[in-house]
């Protein structure tokens, strides 16, 4: 039987992600009450159950690696000299618009009409069970998407037709597999409509101003939108090659034992992680691994192989850093330490209070193996390979190709929508990244003659293709 993972990441496991050193907060927007007040106290327990265990109990990784004999358990491969590939996804004019679209979804601005499917209502609503209200069962100054089925059957159905100002009643009942205390139970709610609001279908100077945060018009706010995807498609192409490049050092090495202390800590990772999935899921833990396909020994299997994963990891790191010189506490570690409490605005004691001393400690020194790696990586930045188009402009090839199979490689270096024959399209041409796109098409070009040579099966299979095409073409021919 072919396993199916848990979704876990396995993404360079021992580095810390953090977003602040402030406590965590589950919230609720308003609107979702009524449907989901009864998982409030299931996701207020995850939440804590998921914070990092930062008791002086627990061994930290560098001192179980004290009791381990390193240089025997791994074998260094190559660390320096790695190659990687860095794509970057360009932001295209739909990217763009995709976002604005989204932000006009999620501002609408009111209307003078009848509430109908895919507007937004804001709403005063008092619930009452028997004549009394209830715990959850009501709220002011809520936004309700009609249609999005946030509310119990029946209740944005009710809806349809309100108009700025109209109370409503709603006499309903609680679904059989609600919570408890509410589970088919008659309910009565009455139901003020303050608003209806509908989305623009473009927007405007002032809606910008109105709803998003430093902008005025739209000419700057679809600029910003622009440079933030490029900032973080940039960064995402970082993550991404870090991983590759970290990924390559692991497959370089050869982990020749794994120490028990250290599988132990990537398995207890595992159920700690599955454990917190099954709660998001409202399920016990054995529930939850038979509905994700898995039997009880897959799920060990996979535990364990999640753990040796951990342990290479971490073993990885540490002969590195032996061979380097890293060690926790060295003039860089405090320098990475400082950097790393400015940036999330918070105290040493704040840090290590709120993830533990062995994340603080392994996110250091991962980073410090990360930087060294990837500051001796070959890097070399893959094409922006353009989709066939339908239409093409002429071209001699063209005609070549009616005779010969051929193929056209287009290799972007101007921005999406660039008007060919243009000023922009000719100062384009002179650039480093022109420079790049002719060399990537000439390496793709050589790459497939090479592929041709090498496999006579592929040439085949080309000029079988190319006889069918241009049998097609005779048979629609006049």
């Amino acid at each position: 039987m072919k396993k199916r993972a848990i979704m876990i990441s396995m993404l360079l496991v021992m580095a810390l992600s953090v977003t602040g050193c402030s406590q965590k907060t589950a919230t609720k927007d308003k609107d979702t009450k009524t449907e989901e007040t009864a998982k409030t106290d299931d996701a207020e327990e995850t939440e804590s159950d998921n914070t990092e265990d930062t008791s002086e109990d627990t061994p930290t990784t560098a001192e179980l690696m004290a009791g381990i004999d390193v240089e025997k358990c791994v074998t260094l491969g190559d660390y320096k000299g790695v190659t990687v590939e860095k794509t970057i996804q360009s932001v295209t004019d739909e990217d763009v618009q995709n976002e604005i679209d989204n932000a006009l979804a999620n501002y609408p601005v009111e209307v003078d009409q009848a509430a109908k499917e895919g507007d937004t209502v804001n709403i005063d609503y008092v619930g009452k069970i028997d004549g009394e209200e209830f715990d959850g069962g009501s709220d002011q100054g809520a936004d309700l998407k009609l249609g999005s089925g946030k509310f119990i059957d029946g209740f944005e159905d009710g809806l349809i037709g309100a108009r700025k100002g109209e109370t409503r009643t709603l006499n309903l009942t609680f679904p059989e597999d609600y919570t408890q205390d509410l589970a088919g139970k008659a309910v009565e709610f009455t139901v003020t409509v303050n608003a209806v609001k509908e989305p623009l279908s473009e927007p405007t100077d002032q809606w910008v101003a109105d709803n998003i945060e430093g902008y005025d018009n739209i000419a700057d706010y679809k600029a910003g939108i622009r440079s933030e995807q490029e900032e973080s498609n940039e960064q995402t192409a970082e993550n991404q090659v870090r991983y590759a490049a970290w990924t390559q050092v692991i497959d370089n090495c050869t982990i020749n034992e794994y120490p028990e202390t250290l599988v132990e800590v990537g398995k207890k990772l595992y159920k700690q992680q599955v454990e917190t999935y099954a709660k998001y899921a409202g399920m016990e833990l054995d529930a939850y691994i038979e509905s994700s396909g898995l039997t009880q020994e897959e799920y060990q299997s996979n535990m364990e192989e999640y753990g040796k994963n951990v342990a290479a990891q971490a073993l990885v790191c540490q002969a590195i850093c032996n061979k380097e010189g890293f060690a926790i506490g060295d003039d860089d570690y405090q320098k990475a330490l400082q950097d790393m409490l400015t940036e999330y605005g918070c105290t040493e004691e704040e840090l290590i209070q709120t993830y533990g001393q062995d994340n603080v400690e392994q996110s250091i020194m991962l980073n410090r193996v990360s930087n060294l790696i990837m500051e001796n990586a070959e890097e070399f930045k893959a094409p922006q390979l353009a989709g066939p188009r339908e239409k093409t402009g002429s071209t001699d090839f063209g005609n070549v190709m009616y005779d010969v199979p051929g193929c056209c490689i287009r290799t972007a270096f101007v921005p999406e929508g660039t008007a060919a024959h243009s000023k922009e399209y000719l100062e384009a041409g002179k650039t480093e990244k022109a420079h790049e796109a002719l060399r990537y098409g000439a390496e793709i070009l050589a790459g497939t003659c090479v592929d041709i040579l090498e496999r006579p099966e592929l040439l085949s299979e080309i000029q079988t293709e190319f006889r069918e095409r241009k049998q097609k073409e005779k048979d629609v021919s006049f």
